[in-house]
This record gives C-alpha cells, structure tokens and sequence, in this order.
C-alpha cells in the first residue's frame, strides 16, 4: 500500500494523514495521500531521498518533487512560513535567470512535520510562470527542501521552453502590476471576479501560490493584489489585504 503524503505549491499546507490506506484522489490538486511502498529510484539506505519528475500537460510543465524517508527513525521538517519548497531556472551559461521566492510573500508560521520511516512528501507546483517569464531556450530546473532540517535536499532536471509571446514582446521578463480591487468572489477554481478602482466588475486568474489566499476570503475585502499579464489576462501573483 502506498505511504505518499501529497501537496500542491501553496502559501498555505494543508496536511492531513493517515496511518495506512489511500486517503484522497491524488488527481485532485490539494488533496493529501498516505501510504506504503512508493518506488523512488535511487534511494539510499538511511537518508533523506530528494527527486524530481516532470508531469507535462496540455502545454503546462508540471512538476512533483519529493523528499522520501528512507531512515528507521522519523525525520522532522520544520518551516518558518507556509513555503516548503523553493525552484529556480540556471540557464546555459549557468546564470540563475528565475527563483521563484523572490517577490513572492509566504503566510509566516511555523509549521512541523514528520516524515516517517518509509515516508514520502510529495510537492506538486506548475513551473510555467517562470518558464513565461524567459526566452526560448534549455534550463535546468533546479527544487530544494526550505526545512530547517534540509541537507542539501535538492533534485534538478533539464526542461526545454519554447518561449511565449509575453515573454518575447518583454524581452523575456513579465510586468509585475500593482492594483486596489475589492473581492467580489471565487469564479472557478483557477480565477476570482473583483471590482477594480473604477468599480468595474472584472476577472483576474490566480497562479498557484496565490490560491490559497483566496480559499476562505470573506467577499468585500479590499486587497491590493500584485499581477502580471499571461496571454492577454491578468495573473495574480500575491495579494494582501488593505
């Protein structure tokens, strides 16, 4: 049976586990599994066991890191923020060109985990807001553990972009807009609907990291919300309230 404990990018983790079983559809962004006997290549006996997959689709390059316990004794994580996990994107000439924690504001609390014996966390982001922001070209995708406790927790892949035309028209960076705008409330899972500074109803979508700011946002709040324009729509990146 398996023993994974799975989350999406989010400023705030929501963990929920069990002692043995399937817990909840891992399709299901958010959702959360428990279990035993994950296969992880390369694992070495009596550490802490990083590694990186790509799950590609409809053009989004989606990604699942995973730290697996592979100790006889538990392992702790300790966070001092909802962020668990941070990435960035070197380019051919080994230049950092995008880390995705710069800029972006993180829920501080602190947060404890623990990994047990035969324990995977699983950490699912969609790196595509990065990748939009540079030019066509080979990077490597590098993901690291943000615990107290990491060492060196790190796993890396190369990832080909074909570019985007936002990038390209901005030689290769996005526009980070800021704005005042009231929350009217959630459309879908992927936009909310806000009345801007003229008392216009509009939409804006919500990359991953600013979802859950939204999840229990009481409507009426006036934010100041920090965006960028990805295929002619606003993408929320972080949001505070005024």
């Amino acid at each position: 049976m398996k023993n994974v404990l799975r989350f999406f990018s989010t400023a705030v983790i929501i963990i929920a586990m069990a002692g043995c079983g399937t817990t909840a559809d891992t399709s299901e962004p958010g959702k959360v599994n428990t279990g035993s006997g994950n296969e992880n290549s390369g694992i070495v006996e009596g550490s802490v066991v990083p590694s990186l997959t790509e799950e590609s689709t409809d053009g989004a390059h989606q990604f699942v890191f995973q730290l697996r316990n592979d100790k006889e004794t538990d392992v702790k994580l300790s966070m001092n923020s909802s962020q668990f996990f941070d990435y960035q994107f070197i380019d051919s000439s080994n230049t950092i060109v995008y880390k995705d924690s710069e800029n972006k504001m993180y829920t501080q609390m602190l947060q404890e985990k623990i990994l047990k014996p035969g324990e995977v966390l699983e950490m699912k982001f969609d790196a595509t807001e990065g990748l939009a922001k540079l030019p066509a070209g080979e990077y490597t995708l590098e993901v690291w553990s943000t615990a107290n406790e990491a060492e060196d927790w790190k796993a890396s892949t190369k990832v080909t972009w074909d570019g985007s035309e936002d990038a390209a028209s901005t030689g290769g960076k996005l526009k980070v807009v800021e704005s005042s705008v009231t929350y009217v409330g959630r459309q879908d899972v992927n936009s909310i609907e806000v009345k801007n500074e003229k008392n216009e109803p509009e939409a804006m979508r919500l990359s991953e990291t600013a979802k859950p700011f939204f999840d229990e946002l009481e409507e009426g709040v006036k934010l100041k919300v920090f965006y960028v324009i990805m295929d002619g729509q606003k993408v929320i990146q972080n949001a505070e309230k005024q």
